[in-house]
């Protein structure tokens, strides 16, 4: 179960509980002798709630990874470069480190630990204090 949630699209825990709202909606319009009442909390319920299940299960499915790596420089505005210790040079957008680099708070060469959540970076910290 874990893989089809993480496998999920973003536009898909969108669109799922909008056809559930309208499915919703149809039984409600084409039962009028049922209470309304259900049919307007069950809508309200897939267009508020749904949503959140949905983006909960599929960001809950997919792994955290850490990574130790090299700061290699700035690309543009707000992408940044690291090399990771197979030697592979990849570009990351992320505007904090960005702006710290710009700010001379970081240097070029500083080993980092970055958190990754598929491949977007959620958190990252310094790993010169820790080893002078």
């Amino acid at each position: 179960m874990p893989q089809f949630f993480s496998r999920m699209s973003y536009f898909t825990t969108l669109a799922v509980p909008i056809a559930v709202a309208l499915t919703i909606a149809f039984v409600g319009l084409a039962r009028p002798e049922w209470p309304r009442i259900y049919f307007i909390v069950g809508f309200l319920a897939a267009l508020i709630i749904l949503p959140g299940v949905t983006l909960g299960l599929k960001l809950g499915s997919m792994p955290i990874t850490e990574e130790d790596v090299e700061f290699v420089g700035v690309y543009g505005r707000g992408v940044i470069g690291v090399r990771f210790s197979t030697g592979e040079l990849v570009r990351y957008p992320h505007k904090e480190l960005y702006n710290l680099f710009l700010s001379g708070a970081i240097e070029t060469g500083e080993p980092l630990r970055l958190r990754f959540l598929d491949q977007e970076i959620v958190s990252w910290e310094s790993l010169k204090s820790k080893e002078e």
